[in-house]
Formats: C-alpha cells, sequence, structure tokens
C-alpha cells in the first residue's frame, strides 16, 4: 500500500463562462487534497471571465493562468496538458464544480489499490433545479481496461467523459483532444483506458455536472453535431480490434448515437434519412443483442414506425 500526496495538475479550460466560473474556481481552490497546481486556460473569452480568473490567481499562487486565442475545449485542454508538471492529471469543466473531497478520494484510491487511474461517478444539475444521482447504487471496483472501457460503453457508473478520472500525466505523451470536433471525450476518453492496467471505479458522486440553457446539447442543430456519429465509430472500430468480445456492447453504442442525433435534428434535414436507414439496416444490434436494454429496444421501435413520435417520447421522459 502506497501513502503519497503526488502533484496533481488540474485543467480547467473557460470560455465565456463567467457565470458559473466562481462556483467552479472556489470547489477546486477549497479541495481537501491541497497538493495542486490548477491550469486555468481563457480560451479567447468575451464576457468578464479573464478578470475573474486574474482575481482568483491573486488569491491563490496554484493557479496557472494561459491566456490565447480561442481554439476550442479540445485546444484549450490540450495547452493545458503542455503546460502541467503534475504526476496525475484531471480535467473540470468551468460550468461545473466539484465536492470537496473528490481529489482525497482520487489519491486515497490509488494509495489503496495501485491503479493507474481513478473514476468516480457524477451528479447532475438541470436548470430547473432537478438533481439526478447517477451512481445508482454501483460499488467501488477494480477493472481491466477491456472491463472499464465495458462499463464505460454502457454508462455503468461512470460514463465516456474525461471529467470525474484521474489520470497519469504520462498517458499524454501520445494522446491528445481531437481539435476543431464536438464530442472530443468519444474520440479520447477510451485511448487512455486503453492505456491502462488497473482502473479503480470509487462509487463517490464528487463530481457535478451542470446542465444549461446554452449548453452544447441544447443549441440549436448543426452538421458539426455528426462529429458524434464519427468519434462513436472510431472509438467502436477501435475497441472491436483489441476486444471483440465487446463487440455486442460496441454495437449497442454505435446506435445509442445515432439515437442522440435524431432526438436533436430537425426532421426535415438532409440527413435525417441517413439516420433512418442505418437504423433500419442495422436493428439487429438491437433486436439480437443480450446486452440492448429494454429502452433501447423500445427506442428503435418508435424511430422507425415514426421518427416524430419517437423525439416526442424523448421529450417527455428525458
Amino acid at each position: 500500500m502506497r501513502t503519497s500526496k503526488p502533484l496533481i495538475s488540474i485543467i480547467v479550460p473557460v470560455y465565456n463562462s463567467a457565470k458559473y466560473l466562481p462556483k467552479c474556481l472556489d470547489s477546486i481552490i477549497s479541495q481537501t487534497y491541497q497538493n495542486l497546481e490548477i491550469i486555468v486556460v481563457n480560451d479567447g473569452s468575451t464576457d468578464n471571465s479573464e478578470r475573474i480568473i486574474n482575481t482568483y490567481a491573486k488569491k491563490d499562487s496554484r493557479i496557472k493562468t494561459i491566456t490565447q486565442n480561442n481554439q476550442g475545449l479540445s485546444g484549450a485542454r490540450n495547452t493545458g496538458i503542455k503546460k502541467a508538471t503534475g504526476k496525475y492529471l484531471t480535467f473540470i469543466d468551468s460550468d461545473d464544480y466539484i465536492k470537496p473531497k473528490m481529489l482525497e478520494h482520487f489519491v486515497s484510491a490509488i494509495n489503496k489499490t495501485s491503479a493507474d487511474m481513478v473514476c468516480c461517478s457524477f451528479q447532475e444539475i438541470y436548470p430547473n433545479g432537478k438533481t439526478t444521482n447517477f451512481n445508482r447504487g454501483y460499488k467501488e471496483q477494480i477493472f481491466t481496461a477491456e472491463s472499464a472501457l465495458h462499463a464505460m460503453l454502457q454508462e455503468n457508473g461512470f460514463m465516456v467523459s474525461t471529467t470525474m478520472k484521474l489520470f497519469p500525466a504520462s498517458f499524454f505523451r501520445t494522446i491528445k483532444f481531437p481539435t476543431g470536433m464536438l464530442h472530443e471525450d468519444v474520440g479520447t476518453t477510451y485511448k487512455l483506458i486503453m492505456k491502462a492496467s488497473k482502473i479503480t471505479f470509487i462509487p463517490y458522486e464528487d463530481y457535478v455536472y451542470v446542465h444549461h440553457n446554452d449548453s452544447i446539447i441544447n443549441t440549436s442543430f448543426n452538421n458539426q453535431k455528426f462529429d458524434l456519429i464519427k468519434l462513436t465509430d472510431q472509438m467502436c472500430d477501435d475497441i472491436d480490434a483489441k476486444y471483440p468480445n465487446l463487440k455486442n456492447t460496441t454495437n449497442e453504442r454505435r446506435i445509442r448515437a445515432r439515437f442522440s442525433l435524431l432526438r436533436q435534428i430537425p426532421l426535415n434535414h438532409p440527413q435525417t434519412e441517413s439516420l433512418l436507414d442505418y437504423l433500419k439496416s442495422h436493428q439487429n444490434y438491437i433486436t439480437k443483442n443480450p446486452e440492448a436494454t429494454k429502452a433501447d429496444r423500445l427506442a428503435l421501435k418508435l424511430a422507425l414506425i415514426s421518427p416524430k413520435l419517437f423525439q416526442l417520447a424523448y421529450k417527455l421522459f428525458k
């Protein structure tokens, strides 16, 4: 059992998040685990974010500030990675926040299990004040890379986001976030998991994911959202090549990516038919898949009967 207090680099990309940034930074500087390097990357903000960042940097010497022209979330994270000097890295989005013991829990898990990386669970808060607990009773568990990928793809306790995880900094020598694309975590997290030999999941809901009306999933539809399908298929192809036993899981994930787009896309969009064609021609990914859920099967039926009904059902039950 190791007993160490390694330096953790926390990377916080910021773009026009002045409304949420103080709560985010307060949650970081008040962590019970104090051996931190807090790298705040101002990614071309045009609101009051820079003033807030500078105010906090004057109060806490652990905060390192970087200002750059807007490069998107991936570009900001990659900049933070280059500047990081910690043994471990974690990512916190500037409109989210973390509970006081998240990093203490991470380090305790590493010392206890000698894992390469650690994942925790999270809570979601919606604009109407509703809170969703994501963990749903999952217990502490040690994963291999293969079993962790299975859990991630099925969202059993944790999901594909690179937040709510602690990674060795060495993993990022060869892995970077894809620039110029949405859903960048889909193209990154699985690669990091595949580099690990042991991954510990801790059931604490220490990360708080804040939904708001101007988030990516709530903005009007644009064609860049199809990045989700491109990145999902690449992720599934890579996982299938190394772990063919996970093919039922990756096939389900491919369908879920199409469901996600179909929920948002205007039905008169020129690409709507291609989504429906994929669901029709690959419906066995759900109908003959032992890992498919009842919700998956119902969603497929609704989508093939009436995309309009599918979208309505999602709005009613989300």
